[in-house]
């Protein structure tokens, strides 16, 4: 995919997002078929990356382990993941950051509607690093950033790496050299200039990709983000 620009805004409401509803097979759930779209940002099925919005209706889906790693931040709703080891469910709730490592057995049990940002590597390495806050299941990201940069999850091949910062814009990691970087934005705000010179303004609650050379112009004193490296 060759991408224009090297700040990618997105939205929580993509233009004519519920225009075209997910193809589904009934082999991937154990309950009725639900009613999903999909609105991706940034596709590549070579590398196998994508990102982007997408919801669904109440649903259970079929117990498997999970083929891909995937950080999500939830938009809307609350998402429940069982672990299929040990019979244990854990809840998100919407505004919260997690991740499901590839490999992780489990089941998605959905009950109300759900939305949610999604960064998806799907031919990352099976095997993961271990870095706390992780354990054996989701990922979830704390709910009070500590100041500096927090890896929470990586994957084996380094291509994958997930965390959050909190601090002075000169210090983040958004400013070091990556090909490809999301964003999430929880506190503060960033202006950045792309390689086009088109100014973007973010604030608390707002998502971007960075995916090549960018400026900084201004920031708040102090930031607070959750990010996705793809190297």
């Amino acid at each position: 995919m060759t991408l224009e620009h090297t700040i990618i805004r997105l939205s929580v409401n993509p233009e004519g997002f519920t225009d075209n509803v997910d193809d589904l097979t009934a082999d991937m759930f154990e309950s009725a078929l639900p009613v999903q779209h999909s609105h991706d940002y940034f596709a590549d099925d070579d590398l196998g990356l994508y990102i982007g919005v997408w919801d669904t209706t109440d649903m259970v889906e079929t117990a498997a382990l999970y083929g891909m790693d995937e950080f999500m931040v939830l938009i809307e709703g609350a998402a429940v993941i069982k672990n299929n080891n040990t019979n244990t469910s854990e809840t998100i709730l919407a505004g919260e950051s997690f991740i499901i490592p590839k490999g992780y057995d489990c089941q998605w049990l959905q009950t109300g509607y759900l939305r949610k940002f999604y960064v998806i590597a799907e031919k990352a390495c099976t095997k993961k690093v271990s870095l706390a806050p992780s354990k054996d299941g989701i990922v979830r990201f704390a709910a009070t950033t500590a100041l500096g940069n927090s890896i929470y999850y990586k994957s084996a091949d380094q291509h994958f790496i997930s965390g959050a910062f909190k601090g002075n814009i000169v210090d983040s990691p958004i400013a070091s050299s990556v090909q490809r970087r999301f964003i999430y934005l929880k506190a503060g705000f960033v202006t950045l200039i792309d390689s086009n010179l088109t100014e973007y303004n973010f604030k608390a609650g707002d998502a971007f990709l960075l995916t090549g050379t960018q400026k900084f112009w201004r920031a708040s004193e102090e930031i607070t983000h959750h990010y996705v490296e793809l190297s």
